[in-house]
């Protein structure tokens, strides 16, 4: 029988509570919350779009680790401490997905995240692996 295979991205920091970074099971990818703290203070730094770009900087790492293409992913749910920070997200989502005609579905919810956290990343990704 196949096991769940934890992934562990390095560079990322770690969850507080004993929980990978994301999980594989039979080539199916699902994500933890993927946040934008600095790995040097372990702080979420309060410019809105540095904590952004941190949290994209450790998605990449994240579906690195998990050997996630761009493709692969077939949703993203963002949880926004405040929605109106929606648009902070939209320039590394266009990096991402260049082509209007091969994105993933995209959710943002709003959420009561940790103090000093505005986003929370998650990705659910099929590889066809397994």
């Amino acid at each position: 029988r196949q096991m769940v295979r934890s992934i562990i991205a390095e560079g990322v920091p770690h969850h507080k509570n004993p929980v990978p970074d994301a999980a594989e099971h039979h080539g199916i990818v699902a994500s933890s919350a993927i946040m934008g703290i600095d790995p040097t203070t372990g702080d979420y730094p309060a410019d809105k779009e540095q904590q952004v770009e941190l949290a994209f900087a450790h998605l990449r790492k994240v579906m690195g680790a998990a050997e996630v293409d761009a493709q692969d992913v077939v949703k993203f749910t963002f949880f926004f401490a405040d929605k109106a920070d929606r648009p902070l997200v939209n320039r590394h989502w266009l990096e991402l997905y260049p082509d209007d005609k091969a994105r993933p579905a995209r959710h943002a919810l709003a959420a009561d995240l940790p103090r000093g956290c505005i986003l929370q990343i998650e990705f659910l990704a099929a590889t066809g692996r397994g």
